[in-house]
């Protein structure tokens, strides 16, 4: 039964998205930071990453997706009254929630603490779909903040995005995770092309991690991967989550800002491409249709 209305809800869902698409061309970017495993930094990264776009002029929807264990509302110093989970329960609707960050980043919060919102419904999940379609407002780019590991909420978030941005350390387990999850994006939802940002290295450890990574997916997979970029250990970064400030703010002229802003320009000027979006429409169509190769 529940399989039935989901499906009636995915095409409602798609004529609505066509209908829009034939009226409107939306240029927005989407890309998911996802990583193998918890404890990288990919929150710090994907925040500070927002930062330095907004600086640069774009318009930045911050979308918080690790559903359970949220904490972008606490690196912003935002105290939101309604998440995600209000709109699941069809108290509010997705304009609602969401808040202004710092240099108007857009953020949509989520719940934290909540082991539920780790596992949704089909329900669930299309109902939430269906309301980040209404969003009115334009973005140049969506950053989406994934949970950690290869639950089924972080794959289908990756699926249905522009580009996958992977994020790993130095650590071997953190290396060994970011193979299995790309291994996993490409057998199950064939997407062959990742960025891959080394967080706590210099460039020569990024170099080898990403070589490293290349040899073993040249060797099992079909699969592109880029190094667009790596950021530098610093203990700044625990000063700046107990300040609840970005260290892009906190301390502007620090070589690990530059490396945001190197990785902001990378990013923009050289736009990646990890589905053939041409073909599988926006990314909300994508959101809509991003069961086609799971169990729902």
């Amino acid at each position: 039964m529940i399989n039935d209305q989901a499906s009636m809800l995915r095409k409602k869902f798609s004529d609505s998205n066509n209908l829009n698409n034939r009226t409107k061309t939306n240029s927005v970017r989407s890309l998911s930071f996802t990583s193998g495993k918890g404890g990288v930094g990919k929150t710090n990264i994907v925040v500070n990453l927002a930062i330095q776009l907004a600086q640069m002029g774009k318009k930045v929807f911050l979308i918080d997706a690790d559903l359970g264990l949220a904490n972008i509302d606490i690196m912003l110093n935002l105290a939101p009254q309604f998440t995600i989970e209000d709109v699941l329960a069809g108290t509010k609707n997705i304009n609602d929630i969401i808040m202004e960050g710092p240099l108007g980043v857009h953020v949509l919060p989520a719940s934290s603490g909540i082991s539920e919102m780790q596992s949704l419904t089909a329900e669930q999940q299309m109902s939430m779909l269906k309301e980040l379609s209404c969003l009115k407002t334009q973005y140049d780019y969506i950053l989406i903040d994934t949970g950690a590991g290869i639950a089924a909420n972080v794959l289908r978030f990756n699926a249905a995005v522009d580009e996958v941005c992977v994020i790993t350390n130095t650590e071997p387990t953190s290396i060994t995770d970011a193979y299995a999850l790309m291994k996993i994006m490409s057998s199950k939802y064939h997407v062959n092309t990742f960025n891959l940002i080394v967080n706590e290295s210099n460039l020569q450890q990024a170099k080898s991690v990403f070589s490293r990574l290349v040899t073993v997916l040249n060797k099992f997979l079909t699969v592109n991967l880029e190094l667009i970029g790596f950021i530098p250990r610093d203990i700044n970064f625990v000063k700046a989550v107990k300040r609840q400030t970005p260290l892009s703010l906190l301390a502007p002229k620090s070589p690990t800002v530059k490396s945001f802003t190197d990785l902001a320009r990378q990013i923009d000027i050289h736009p990646g491409k990890s589905i053939d979006t041409d073909m599988k429409g926006s990314f909300w169509n994508r959101l809509g249709n991003w069961n086609r190769n799971s169990d729902l």
